[in-house]
């Protein structure tokens, strides 16, 4: 899912009805605690950092994977307060281990495929599994599930903006995507979003870790704890809401 589409898909969710994605983004199972995870794996992000110029848009990959570990550490610390048990899957660890980076890569192709199927309204029919795959890398990692994150962050200078507002094109903007494996059976219990609006101009260092920050924290403020006891109501839904965003993804 591009940048721009996940912008409007937030602000869509934010001004109309936001709690209807976050009740949509589990699994009745794992909202009443029955399927849900008391450890978790985080691999590494997918993440991309986008300077878009007047004439170009470049493409950062030293920054992306500086941010994309920070957005782990900030998960993997808001997710331990809630009581889930984290491990953060280290890149270098990865492409040290023939097999857990042949699990890992398996793991992550079979994600995609099935993220792009994938439809919020469709989420609590439990109908979306990854497959062996992601059971056979929950086992090697001894979890109970699995975290997939992107990460994608695009600052525009203010002519830039101007010109897109004119005539379409890049627009700034933060937004990320977090969704949760089950270990055992390798279905989908989890999808959440983040999204921070993003001004015009060019980004310090400093602002670009706020953004990540706030993109973690939004990301994850919806999830339960840990504590199987601890219950959320999965089956209010505003279907209006929900068929536009289902519309915007495909």
């Amino acid at each position: 899912m591009g940048t721009n589409r996940l912008i409007v898909v937030g602000a869509a969710l934010l001004a109309c009805s936001a709690p209807a994605l976050a009740q949509r983004g589990f699994t009745p199972e794992f909202a009443n605690g029955a399927t849900r995870p008391r450890s978790v794996a985080l691999l590494p992000v997918e993440a991309s950092i986008v300077r878009a110029k007047v004439a170009e848009t470049q493409g950062l990959i030293d920054e992306s994977v500086v941010y994309g570990a920070q957005y782990n550490e900030q998960v993997q610390a808001l997710m331990a307060a809630k009581g889930y048990q984290i491990q953060v899957i280290d890149p270098d660890v990865i492409n040290t281990d023939a097999q857990l980076q042949e699990y890992v890569v398996d793991a992550n192709r079979a994600f995609d495929e099935m993220m792009k199927q994938y439809r919020p309204k469709k989420l609590e029919k439990r109908i979306y599994n990854a497959g062996d795959s992601v059971r056979l890398l929950a086992s090697r990692l001894g979890v109970d599930a699995i975290a997939f994150s992107k990460v994608s962050i695009t600052i525009t200078p203010a002519g830039k903006a101007i010109m897109s507002a004119l005539i379409g094109g890049t627009t700034a903007g933060a937004s990320s995507n977090f969704a949760l494996v089950n270990g055992a059976t390798g279905d989908l219990e989890a999808v959440l979003f983040g999204i921070a609006p993003v001004a015009p101009g060019d980004k310090t260092d400093q602002e670009l870790h706020a953004y990540v920050a706030a993109l973690a924290q939004r990301a994850t403020r919806r999830l339960p704890s840990a504590d199987p006891s601890a219950r959320i109501d999965a089956t209010a839904s505003d279907d209006e809401v929900l068929d536009e965003v289902e519309a915007l993804i495909k």
